[in-house]
């Protein structure tokens, strides 16, 4: 399999689903103490206190890191699936050669399936300018499928970037056109980036076998001026690694859509659920809940994807699901929306690759004003969309 592929993630290139598929049953609350009992309960995740994101779609997330990498004292931790050579990658290099001179230290963990040319043509350049710079998990001949597809930058312990971004050229741009992506990610300050740093810190011990500093886990709770605590965010980041019959990427979107009460909202870059997560969307569609889809349409960087997404919509229509399909360029964002307050951004597909194999990682936030804020992004995106009818679906 070719690391294009991989980076799609698409189902129909993964092994067999479990025997015993996951499928979760009951109640599950949807704000407060409810759904931070449920989240820890399934996955083993505390919600945190006084959070904030700023979103940084498209090309205004290398903004934000270039500006946070810039304002780096001790460290910089950065594990990507996707790092290629580029415009992308020289800012990148830039940002972090500026900070390595200081005196920062820099740690940069890439994927080799997804990141080909890097090992020759960024790696050195890294190591060159004082940063370490290592490949998870390096390839075998039969190109091993348990790959690292998190999406993390941790600042000094304190700031995190995250979402469906990479390091590549078509997470450059404003969506002018098919050769520049559409993407979410959220740059998060607060208690709950220690979470972010943990999920950095473990892929980094497998590869080098070294623990971080103490240091790199600064006492957030202290020293954030403007982090009080009304009005701030909740959360938790959910790391997921591979199993072969459940991981937290599954236990986590399942949990979120069992959640919604009101409204779900998913945008997603590689819609193809399984038939358990099928039976819980139709389920929420038919006990009234607001659930809309946003998937990518004939843009798709995985052609065979477009197929198996369409097969769901018969499915989902009938039971009064909405589904879109964005037209300018391929739309690559993880996002769901539920009810009013809760928001979750980061890697995790709806796919058998996400549930069974990746190393994946998404941070859930209850916040009203973060929910609004993905409401208005939303209904921004379904506007270059085409709504999908159910003689359409048949056709």
């Amino acid at each position: 399999m070719g690391a294009l592929m991989l980076a799609g993630c698409p189902s129909a290139c993964t092994t067999q689903e479990s025997s015993r598929p996951f499928h979760l049953t009951g109640q599950v609350g949807s704000h407060g103490a409810d759904f931070a009992t449920a989240l820890y309960q399934t996955t083993g995740v505390r919600m945190e206190p006084r959070n904030r994101i700023r979103w940084a779609n498209n090309g205004a997330v290398f903004d934000v890191m270039v500006e946070e990498i810039g304002r780096a004292r001790a460290s910089v931790n950065i594990v990507m699936f996707i790092w290629r050579p580029g415009r992308a990658s020289e800012r990148m290099l830039e940002a972090l050669e500026e900070r390595a001179r200081a005196g920062v230290t820099c740690r940069v963990l890439v994927d080799p399936l997804g990141s080909g040319p890097f090992e020759k043509e960024v790696k050195p350049r890294l190591e060159a300018m004082g940063c370490e710079a290592r490949m998870f998990r390096p390839l075998p001949a039969d190109e091993n499928l348990a790959r690292n597809h998190r999406k993390i930058v941790v600042v000094d312990g304190k700031v995190a970037i995250t979402g469906g971004l990479a390091i590549q050229d078509e997470w450059l741009g404003e969506v002018r056109n098919e050769k520049e992506w559409r993407d979410t990610n959220v740059r998060v300050q607060g208690p709950v980036v220690a979470q972010l740093q943990q999920a950095f810190a473990e892929n980094w011990q497998e590869t080098t076998g070294k623990l971080l500093p103490a240091s790199d886990f600064p006492t957030l709770e202290q020293g954030l001026p403007g982090l009080d605590e009304a009005g701030k965010g909740w959360a938790g980041f959910v790391s997921s690694t591979a199993n072969p019959e459940v991981t937290r990427a599954e236990r986590l979107t399942q949990l979120m859509v069992k959640a919604a009460k009101k409204r779900l909202w998913i945008s997603q870059a590689y819609f193809t659920p399984n038939d358990a997560l099928m039976k819980l969307l139709v389920e929420r569609a038919k006990a009234g809940v607001d659930v809309r889809v946003l998937a990518p349409g004939d843009k798709n960087d995985q052609r065979a994807i477009t197929l198996l997404q369409r097969n769901t919509y018969d499915t989902l229509l009938a039971a009064g699901v909405r589904v879109w399909e964005f037209q300018p360029a391929m739309m690559h964002a993880k996002t769901m929306l539920v009810d009013d307050r809760l928001v979750l951004v980061g890697s995790i597909n709806y796919d058998a690759l996400s549930f069974n194999l990746l190393e994946e990682g998404s941070l859930v936030l209850e916040d009203v004003k973060a929910a609004r804020e993905l409401e208005a992004i939303f209904l921004e995106d379904v506007t270059k969309a085409r709504e999908i009818h159910a003689e359409r679906a048949e056709r």
